[in-house]
């Protein structure tokens, strides 16, 4: 456990950082023991084959770790060493965990919130038996002993001498002596195991004793006025009389001459500030749990209960460990993390249970012990809630333990637990304590994708007056930046706009100076426990893990369901109303080693969202279930595009009051708000056309839409080639029940979206008639119009009802817009003739010579026709390929789904045609379709060329579908017939490969 340093008077201090820890028992042999097994690692979570072909040839997993900076080589690990080791194992379908966690996290989704019951991961998502059979096989045959798998199926755990983990995992290992004097183990390389097994490991745990983790409080402050702990001595024998539940405290801190709200916050002062209720019940029928690697002092668990007046029940599980084990908690530095966590939960949620569970002490426990720890409060699946303020710099935790948490992290929300951590002490720069480094760095398990970060703040009241800054000065400050580990998580889409995933994600007080009053036991003050008051971000932890515990126990929650994976609904209630769900923290910093990051308006990685506002947020996090709409749908055309997205200036782009304006990262998410927005329903919406365009590309890249809540696709509806492009495509996309369609792309870009009509479950819309493609406009050549000159800036006027096959009663159409031999930048956009020109275009283009097309749905004005405004100078070429009326037939959605890739066979020659079977695929009908909606994709271009689609058995249409010039990729929506024989054919006029995505189907 770390040590703790005093404060000076007025200015409490920061815990030091993992000094005193006592040296594992090492012992350096005088020569090698094990020959280095020389490879290549690869990154994490990744394996490189190495040996000979077969299914004995050896993969490495993961990568070996680093030395920590600032540590130095010893020597070679002795032999004899004992090494207590976990091979964790990936889920049976790893991607098949996190669409369920997402699924159960998602309002409207048919899962919502029916989370998995004890003890059924291992049935549903563990290895299966045939893959736990082969590892240990495989460990077995290199000679070591497999213990009994883990009860979620996840680890396989092993007992091996550092001679017995050399041989079998082909890795030496060598002593490092880190900054603090520790004596510690590492292995030189990323173990390997053979290559049939190897895939099924997702890292073996305990090969490096090296473990910085530590608690993230300060020292504790004495409690009494202008008194530090430092200056008191003498043990004198006290107790603490026992009185009736308050929201105050009793004589020990209100006696002391601090300021409840200025000195430190009682529990019904902190309740009050963040919109928490007060009484000896909140939280009755619910369990939190906290983990711990120290002992706890009844003692002062007891005298707590009796200040405040509460009889919470406290119950302790040992893990890796016994009762009793371990460093006592009387020194004043020992149990003091354990009293912050058990006393502020005691205070905020007295009706509560409280688990702890206890690890071997933070002094001696390794990586593996951490990770026990973790898996037991999972699999025992006791607690609703769990709570934990310690933790370790990210970059210093090996890949093998962070990827195992992932997954126990992951099976925690999958069976609806909450999981809070602090997000550290050390400001931006959280290797500090470990390693020394200033560099910006973010702390695990705060940094984990499945687990919510807690930052800190400074707050005071005065009369009926809270402020609350940033947690920052040259004593500690609130962790806090980029991971460097984890890709951009979905949630965060829009609202933190970084590379990788933001920490932390809300915040709650953790100033020593204004913290929180706790009792600990310190002998050399007193026999018994002492009042005191201390702070950190291992207080704000606990904090949020109260608001979670409240939020389940109040009748929302009884009746929705808990609130179980916590990131999902905080972000979306932010997106909603933020000023209603969270408190806003928009000064300070957490420059406290080096410059760091600075609070704003909105998200930043200081204070995340903020800290909560109870009574707001209960509503958002116990949301109502809903349901998605379903079935046949009709079209409801709007009068003209409506933007839902505008990543340029803010427009659908960041918090409900506070808009971002940066592009949308590469691997990043935009969630999409449809339902309810641009005049589209609240409810009741199955699918929604958008117009969807990419500006100010900064490289290659593709976009992806599909429904909130459910499994990205494999598929595509925009792509592009190179930097500085902007290109439109457009999209019919599934609406999912919370109302929201998300939008990834694979590199960096802004984006926008436009919706052009939507469709509803019922027959209020209208219904949809297919044709054979037919071309209505085509300036090259004076199809309809009269002239053969390129168009520009100017209106094109084009008759459309009772040509190509439009009827008198169509009240929309399906165009296909083609811009060709263009001239400089510009764009297309197509609206009803007499209304208003929209602000949203349909085609776009950057360069000359361009040749771009895009499928739009456009209403048709009073007197037939539909205009097509041209900016800038081009040819336009439009194709009709269907329209919408009273009479014909419904749409239907599906999953998307890739139905065609010639890069897997082989590429559809010039002047071919290639027939597609679409009927009785991806839950379409085997019969009744009349037609399709795709996403039709080039690439690989080898020529200028063109694409036409029909119905088999029809003949070939003279109108296109897409057209390109050489080298480019290029996507378009189609909606095309479908033949009798359930097929589509599409014809390329020069030697491509095509792509087609299913979106839905008429029927």
């Amino acid at each position: 456990m770390a040590k703790k340093v005093h404060a000076a008077p007025g200015r409490p201090g920061r815990a030091a950082a993992k000094t005193g820890r006592r040296a594992r028992a090492i012992v350096a042999a005088s020569t090698a023991a094990v020959a280095l097994v020389v490879g290549t690692a690869t990154a994490s979570g990744a394996v490189a084959q190495e040996g000979t072909a077969g299914s004995h040839a050896s993969r490495r997993i993961g990568a070996p770790p680093r030395v920590p900076a600032g540590a130095t080589v010893t020597g070679t690990t002795a032999s004899g060493t004992t090494l207590h080791l976990s091979v964790n194992l990936a889920p049976r379908d790893p991607q098949a965990l996190a669409d369920f966690v997402t699924a159960v996290s998602t309002p409207g989704n048919a899962q919502y919130h029916h989370y998995l019951a004890k003890g059924q991961f291992a049935s549903v998502f563990g290895p299966t038996r045939a893959t736990i059979a082969a590892v240990s096989g495989a460990l077995k045959a290199a000679g070591l002993a497999p213990g009994k798998v883990s009860p979620d199926g996840l680890a396989i755990p092993v007992t091996a001498t550092a001679a017995q983990a050399s041989h079998a995992f082909g890795t030496g290992f060598r002593n490092v002596r880190l900054k603090d004097g520790t004596t510690d183990y590492l292995n030189t390389s990323a173990p390997s195991l053979p290559a049939n097994v190897a895939s099924s490991v997702t890292g073996i745990v305990g090969l490096s004793s090296v473990n910085t983790v530590s608690s993230h409080h300060s020292a504790v402050r004495h409690a009494s006025k202008n008194v530090s702990a430092a200056t008191v001595s003498g043990r004198g024998a006290r107790t603490v009389t026992p009185h009736t539940y308050t929201p105050a405290l009793c004589a020990d801190f209100t006696g002391s001459g601090l300021t409840d709200g200025t000195d430190y916050y009682s529990p019904g002062k902190l309740a009050g500030a963040y919109g928490m209720s007060s009484s000896a019940t909140a939280g009755a029928g619910q369990t939190v749990a906290v983990f711990e690697l120290e002992n706890v002092d009844a003692g002062s668990i007891a005298a707590y209960q009796s200040c405040v007046g509460t009889s919470t029940s406290v119950s302790h599980v040992y893990v890796d460990t016994t009762a009793g084990a371990g460093a006592p908690a009387t020194d004043g530095s020992v149990g003091v993390e354990s009293a912050l966590d058990i006393e502020d939960l005691i205070g905020l949620v007295p009706g509560a249970a409280v688990i702890d569970y206890q690890g071997p002490d933070a002094a001696s426990a390794t990586d593996q012990n951490v990770l026990d720890v973790y898996q037991r409060m999972v699999t025992d699946d006791q607690a609703q809630v769990i709570s934990t303020s310690w933790g370790e710099c990210e970059t210093v935790e090996s890949s093998a333990t962070a990827s195992a948490e992932n997954t126990v992290f992951a099976e925690a929300a999958a069976q609806g637990q909450s999981v809070v951590a602090a997000s550290g002490d050390d400001g931006s720069s959280d290797c500090y304590g470990a390693t020394g480094s200033t560099a910006k760095a973010v702390d695990d398990p705060a940094s984990q994708p499945y687990v919510t970060g807690v930052g800190g703040t400074t707050m005071t009241t005065s009369g009926s007056t809270t402020t609350q800054t940033t947690w920052g000065n040259a004593s500690g400050g609130t962790g806090g930046g980029v991971s460097s580990r984890w890709v951009p998580v979905v949630y965060q889409g829009g609202v933190a706009t970084t590379a990788k995933r933001a920490v932390p994600d809300v915040s709650a007080l953790a100033d020593p100076a204004d913290g929180y009053p706790i009792y600990y036991q310190d002998d050399s003050q007193s026999a018994d426990p002492v009042p005191g008051v201390i702070g950190g971000t291992s207080g704000a932890a606990p904090t949020w893990a109260a608001a979670v515990v409240q939020a389940n126990a109040g009748t929302a929650c009884q009746a929705n369901g808990q609130v179980g994976f916590l990131n999902n609904a905080l972000y979306t209630a932010a997106r909603s109303s933020y000023p209603t769900n969270f408190w806003d923290v928009t000064s300070g910093n957490n420059s406290v080693y080096a410059t760091g990051y600075t609070a704003a308006a909105g998200y930043d990685e200081v204070t995340g969202l903020g800290s909560p506002k109870e009574a707001g947020l209960t509503t958002a996090l116990c949301a109502a279930k809903g349901t998605a709409a379903t079935g046949a749908a009709t079209f409801h055309p709007l009068s003209s595009p409506k933007r839902l997205l505008d990543t340029r200036n803010g427009t659908g782009w960041g918090l409900s009051s506070v808009p971002a304006t940066k592009p949308l990262v590469a691997g990043g998410t935009a969630p999409v708000k449809v339902e309810g927005a641009g005049g589209i329903p609240s409810s009741g919406v199955t699918a929604v056309v958008l117009n969807l365009t990419v500006t100010g590309t900064t490289g290659a890249g593709s976009l992806i839409a599909w429904a909130d809540g459910t499994s990205k696709p494999s598929t595509s509806n925009l792509n592009w080639t190179g930097a500085g492009q902007t290109i439109a495509a457009s999209a019919t996309v599934k609406v999912a029940g919370d109302g929201v369609v998300d939008l990834y792309t694979s590199s960096t870009t802004h984006l926008i979206a436009d919706v052009q009509g939507y469709y509803t479950s019922g027959t209020t819309g209208s219904k949809y008639t297919a044709l054979a493609p037919a071309r209505l406009l085509d300036t090259r050549s004076k199809v309809g119009i009269s002239t053969s000159t390129k168009i520009s800036n100017a209106v094109i006027s084009l008759k459309v009802r009772g040509h190509g096959g439009v009827p008198t009663g169509a009240t929309s159409v399906v165009l296909n817009l083609t811009a060709t031999q263009t001239v400089g930048g510009g764009y297309l956009e197509a609206y009803p003739e007499g209304a208003t020109r929209p602000t949203a275009s349909n085609v776009n283009w950057s360069a000359t010579g361009t040749t771009i097309p895009n499928l739009v749905v456009v209403p048709v004005g009073s007197d037939g026709n539909v205009s097509i405004y041209v900016h800038g100078t081009s040819h336009v070429i439009a194709d009709v390929s269907g329209y919408f009326s009273t009479s014909g037939s419904a749409f239907q959605t599906v999953t998307p789904l890739r139905l065609l890739d010639t890069r897997q066979t082989t590429a559809l020659g010039a002047g071919k045609t290639l027939a597609l079977q679409i009927s009785g695929r991806d839950g379409i009908p085997s019969t009744g379709v009349k037609a399709v909606v795709l996403t039709v994709t080039v690439t690989g271009t080898t020529g200028s060329g063109y694409l036409s689609a029909w119905a088999d058995g029809g003949s070939r249409p003279t109108a296109s579908n897409l057209n390109w010039a050489q080298g480019k990729t290029i996507a378009n929506q189609v909606v095309v017939p479908v033949g009798s024989d359930g097929k589509v054919d599409f014809y390329t006029s020069s030697t491509t490969h095509v792509l087609a995505d299913v979106a839905g189907y008429i029927s």
